[in-house]
């Protein structure tokens, strides 16, 4: 299930991994920036906790050059084909807790409509076990 947004922390411009990036000589550290705010909204968007397959890697506006920039500065780690976004998971809802809410918001919605239309003390909302 994917997000409709992400976190993005208001100080980011001022992080030290961010302002590393910035500071490097290449010519495509703007272009590795905005791939990682890109990635950022795509792995919520796809649902993939902040991985970022190497097949992906234009969807995010990147090129290998700015995915290397990207590890070089610890925004992004190299992973299996591909690469993961870093502290995704510690600042983003994964995708097993927004799956978690749509399934109990859509269980409250049952049963609420149970008892507004069999009463109280219906409990055909609930899943068959």
């Amino acid at each position: 299930m994917a997000l409709p947004w992400v976190r993005l922390d208001s100080n980011v411009g001022s992080h030290d991994k961010v302002l590393g990036l910035i500071c490097d000589p290449s010519s495509k550290k703007w272009q590795a920036l905005a791939s990682y705010f890109v990635a950022l909204g795509w792995a919520g968007g796809q649902g993939t906790d902040g991985f970022v397959p190497r097949n992906a890697l234009g969807f995010v506006h990147g090129t290998p050059q700015t995915a290397r920039l990207l590890a070089k500065y610890g925004l992004w780690e190299e992973a299996t084909n591909g690469w993961h976004i870093r502290n995704y998971e510690e600042r983003q809802e994964l995708t097993i807790v927004t799956e978690s809410k749509r399934v109990a918001a859509q269980m409250a919605s049952r049963k609420a409509n149970c008892a507004r239309w069999h009463g109280p003390d219906c409990y055909c909302w609930k899943d068959p076990q």
